[in-house]
């Protein structure tokens, strides 16, 4: 923390000084780099390694990061069966007897993806989402609910309650907010690993904790750009915040972002709907935010101190490793110099629901072209056992009201 007070220190003796030439704004922009690389360390995108040499490479850093720690046996009354994470994935490579009952059947609304695969043990699955949790701050800020069943149906706000002032012996008016349904339908999201038998024997290894790393990064970085920035009409499953009807687009006033516009985008809500708000940017957003101030002088964004974390405004904020750095509108999200915040409430509007049921599929007869369709890729020529592990989940905004966002430069 003392390294990051004295580069804040210095970034902001940079700016209050002469900017007139090129070497001291060069510094700014390096400083200011600086302290957000050691506040907000970039996310990895979420791409799985794309090969067995990959995933070893992966594997070793997961060994001397000291993460790969004795795993504790399983305990459900399904995981017993096996004991651990390099038993169960065994036995559903050798399409064992024991495994018979605990297939995944294709049910509705699942899209033919969980067909052919086993359901994992629970011990594997509440690892992945605990996980998930971790990774993603769009997560963290969301409102988790599991789904017991592919479709289900919940209230959803659309408009508010109003009150008024009436002459004595009035009539008095009846004004009751308005509400309608959002039916959740869980859909199937797939990540494969290609790895050796070696790696699947090894008993050294956590497998529990290094697969479900590799499995819930590639899971939570997806869910949260969807989340965010998901378009049914381009092929996405949900409509995310920036798509959802009634979610307010705040204007820039001029051609560079400044603190009007970070006010209009925190104040576009009601108090009812700010309060407890949260700003959601990209790191590129949080540079241009940390240069700015309010109309009294003083810098929007706060260090962290005294065990609170940095805001903007006096606003708690995240960073979101999957917000584009160049939009140039809320339906195209490629071209141009701009990027997205967001501010709403997150915690209350924002519903992410897993399904509990998450499954694997073992194979060493897969096979896929690879990236540009030049040449196929088999499991079974390259002595390769390929593992696909799915997680079916719904993400829904039920209130689009309660969110604003600024496209700015």
């Amino acid at each position: 923390m003392d390294e990051i007070m004295t580069s804040i220190k210095e970034l902001r003796k940079t700016l209050d000084g002469k900017l007139d030439s090129y070497l001291t704004k060069e510094k700014a922009e390096k400083i200011i780099e600086d302290v957000v690389n050691k506040l907000h360390p970039t996310q990895s995108k979420a791409v799985l390694p794309a090969g067995e040499a990959e995933v070893l490479e992966k594997f070793a850093k997961f060994c001397s990061s000291g993460r790969n720690k004795p795993e504790a046996p399983w305990t459900s009354q399904y995981g017993s069966k096996f004991g651990n994470m390099k038993n169960f994935l065994l036995a559903a490579k050798n399409k064992h007897s024991i495994l018979n009952d605990f297939k995944a059947v294709i049910a509705e609304g699942a899209a033919g993806a969980t067909g052919g695969g086993y359901l994992v043990p629970t011990e594997f699955s509440s690892q992945v989402i605990r996980i998930m949790n971790e990774t993603s701050p769009i997560m963290q800020i969301a409102n988790i609910i599991p789904m017991s069943s592919w479709k289900r149906q919940i209230p959803k706000q659309m408009t508010n309650l109003q009150v008024g002032w009436v002459a004595e012996n009035g009539i008095k008016g009846i004004s009751n907010p308005t509400f309608g349904q959002i039916e959740q339908t869980a859909k199937v999201l797939a990540t494969v690993i290609k790895c050796t038998d070696e790696l699947i024997r090894d008993s050294a290894i956590n497998l529990t904790q290094f697969l479900s790393e590799l499995v819930a990064e590639a899971m939570a970085l997806e869910v949260e750009r969807v989340a965010l920035t998901g378009r049914v009409s381009a092929g996405d499953p949900f409509n995310g915040i920036l798509s959802t009807s009634g979610a307010k687009e705040v204007s820039m006033a001029g051609s560079g972002v400044n603190f009007d516009d970070i006010a209009n985008l925190i104040f576009s809500l009601s108090e009812a709907e700010g309060r407890n708000g949260v700003i959601v940017l990209s790191r590129t957003g949080l540079t241009k935010l940390m240069k700015l101030k309010d109309s009294n002088g003083n810098y929007i964004w706060s260090p962290p101190s005294l065990g609170n974390p940095a805001t903007i405004w006096n606003t708690p904020y995240v960073v979101s490793s999957q917000i584009p750095n160049t939009v140039t509108s809320a339906s195209a999200l490629t071209g141009g110099d701009s990027t997205i915040a967001f501010f709403g409430r997150f915690n209350k509007h924002l519903l992410i629901s897993p399904r509990e049921d998450m499954t694997v599929k073992v194979s060493q007869d897969a096979a896929s072209w690879n990236t540009d369709g030049s040449n196929l890729e088999s499991a079974f020529m390259m002595d390769q056992t390929w593992l696909r592990f799915t997680q079916a989940l719904s993400i829904d905004v039920t209130f689009g009201n309660a969110f604003s966002y600024l496209i700015f430069k």
